[in-house]
Order: C-alpha cells, then sequence, then structure tokens
C-alpha cells in the first residue's frame, strides 16, 4: 500500500533531483522534501546515503538510494497501478533499461563534461579544458540523430506511452536545449514540448 511508504528526497533544483520530482509526483507519492541550498552537499546525512554526498538521494522506508536514473525507476516500481513503468521481466522492460543506458553513456557525459569545462561550480577555472567542448558537441548531437530518428515514428520512448524512461530522458535533452545542441531536431524539439506540457514537469524549458 503506498500510503505506508515514507519518502526522504535530499534534492537541489538545478540538479538531476529534477528527475526525481517529476517521478514522485506522476507517482502522486507524499515525500519529505530536504534542501538546503548548496549547504546540502556539507551534510553528513546525506554522506550516509551517497558516498560523494551528490544529490538527488533518497529514503525509501529507511533504505538509501542514490543516482537518479536508479530512483525513478525504483519510485515507478512502487506503483505499479500508475502505469509509469513496464513490468520487471518483459521486453519492454529490457527497453526501458537499454535506453536509460542510452542516456547515461552516450547522451549525458558530453553535455556534463561541457558544463564542467564551462562553468566554476564543479571545477575552478584554472583546471578547464575548453578545447574539449567541440567534441562534446558534436558527440551529444550523433546521439540524439539517433532518437531524431525514433521519435520520427514513435511519441514517445518505450511502447508508445509516457513512462519513467522519458523522465530520465528529458532532463538530459532539456541540458542539451540549453546548450544550443538541438536547433536541428525537430522531432525530437516536439518530443520535449509534448513531455513540458505535462502536469508535472519539473523542467524548465529554455529560453
Amino acid at each position: 500500500m503506498t500510503e505506508n511508504i515514507e519518502i526522504k528526497l535530499f534534492e537541489l533544483g538545478p540538479t538531476r533531483s529534477a528527475r526525481v520530482r517529476w517521478a514522485l509526483l506522476e507517482a502522486e507519492l507524499e515525500f519529505e522534501s530536504i534542501q538546503d541550498g548548496v549547504e546540502i552537499f556539507k551534510s553528513s546525512e546525506l554522506l550516509k546515503i551517497h558516498p560523494l554526498g551528490k544529490l538527488p538521494a533518497i529514503l525509501i522506508n529507511g533504505h538509501p538510494l542514490f543516482e537518479s536514473a536508479a530512483i525513478v525507476t525504483a519510485i515507478a516500481d512502487l506503483v505499479p497501478d500508475k502505469n509509469l513503468i513496464p513490468n520487471s521481466g518483459s521486453w519492454s522492460r529490457n527497453l526501458h533499461n537499454q535506453w536509460v543506458c542510452f542516456v547515461l553513456s552516450e547522451l549525458e557525459p558530453f553535455v556534463q563534461s561541457t558544463e564542467i569545462n564551462s562553468m566554476d561550480f564543479v571545477l575552478p577555472p584554472e583546471q578547464h579544458v575548453p578545447a574539449i567542448v567541440p567534441q562534446n558537441n558534436m558527440l551529444y548531437r550523433k546521439a540524439v540523430a539517433a532518437l531524431e530518428e525514433h521519435f520520427s515514428k514513435h511519441e514517445y520512448v518505450v511502447d508508445d506511452r509516457f513512462s519513467a524512461t522519458d523522465i530520465v530522458l528529458a532532463y538530459t535533452l532539456c541540458w542539451g536545449q540549453e546548450q544550443k545542441l538541438l536547433d536541428d531536431f525537430p522531432n525530437t524539439n516536439t518530443y520535449m514540448e509534448r513531455l513540458y506540457s505535462r502536469e508535472h514537469c519539473t523542467l524548465s524549458k529554455p529560453e
């Protein structure tokens, strides 16, 4: 029963926490939010959950979990009646796993690297390697081209319906829009408009 689930989310708006909050809202699960600005990264409570003290992190009935894609998947599994994720053991669940891995290996590393080497939030300017940015852009756009083909035939990532997979992907595509990398991908942008219009979407469309 979902009313017996106790959830504590450690979050900070601009981080991948947005994925987790979105999933919790779609799942209609109540949760306690812990967000103390950048000071949260120094929290001893957070370090007990995430060994690097990063966000998001979550406690579900006292069980710690980190990494946003893993948390989103876990949340979706808590509410099977919401149909947010294919059943475990199904081929559609394999496709969920496939696309999540695609996001985390073929898309996200490159926009993250560009941000790390462009902003001093993670590394100071003297440690930046700006020469890597054009290569990041090229590799990110190569992966988006594969998505562009997918979205020429499908409205969503798995089973042509909204799911946890879309939550994971949308965050990284929004990141790409912020870096002006999706201008030449109309199908992918149409897909993103579909997701921005959802009631519980936690992403802000870049200007």
